[in-house]
């Protein structure tokens, strides 16, 4: 399934964009541009299948010593019509009490993960519990650089903003609406930051 199919089914990473910079979606969405693969961008490809390899020899979540795993399963490619989204989970890992939902990043972590990869890690959760028939209690956004992990639990809260936000991704597509910047110190790392200065 390609980002171009039906707008009902919208990608999780665009959950993610739209915390980044809701102008990406439009970007995406309406104008149908591909993001800009830059060289860090490639380089984490690289290092995904690396990180991948590794997940698969872990005993443990996200190789930390809490929790020993009793099942893991990498690249979960899900599609839920009842929630509308879709996506590819790095890494589902099932310990005593549920599954887990890790997520990968390939960059330095800051004090606190950003809002768009909380989003982003929620999301898959929740294509995870349909997918599994198991409830999705926590999940862990592994910063691989430095290798530091933030666990997050997956709550009624965080489950209603991810369908907030789809929502407000569907309305951006379907108005044509170009919304405003919200952050502009973002911009200097922003795939989409020349197109911008051209609308």
């Amino acid at each position: 399934m390609s980002e171009d199919d039906d707008i009902h089914l919208i990608p999780v990473t665009w959950i993610k964009q739209y915390h980044f910079c809701p102008r990406i979606i439009y970007y995406l969405g309406v104008l149908g541009y591909k993001e800009r693969v830059t060289e860090s961008m490639a380089e984490g490809r690289d290092l995904h299948i690396d990180e991948e390899r590794r997940a698969k020899r872990r005993k443990t979540l996200a190789g930390e010593r809490k929790e020993l795993t009793r099942g893991f399963w990498s690249r979960v490619h899900i599609v839920s019509e009842r929630l509308g989204l879709y996506g590819s989970i790095d890494e589902v890992v099932e310990v005593d009490d549920g599954l887990v939902v890790v997520e990968n990043k390939f960059m330095k972590s800051s004090k606190k993960p950003h809002s768009a990869h909380i989003y982003q890690a929620i999301a898959y959760a929740m294509l995870v519990e349909e997918f599994f028939h198991k409830p999705v209690r926590k999940a862990v956004i592994r910063y691989v650089r430095d290798g530091r992990s933030f666990e997050l639990r997956v709550t009624d809260d965080l489950k209603k903003h991810v369908l907030w936000t789809a929502s407000k991704i569907r309305s951006i597509i379907e108005k044509e609406k170009l919304p405003r910047i919200m952050n502009r110190r973002r911009c200097r790392s922003c795939g989409f930051q020349r197109v911008c200065k051209d609308v």
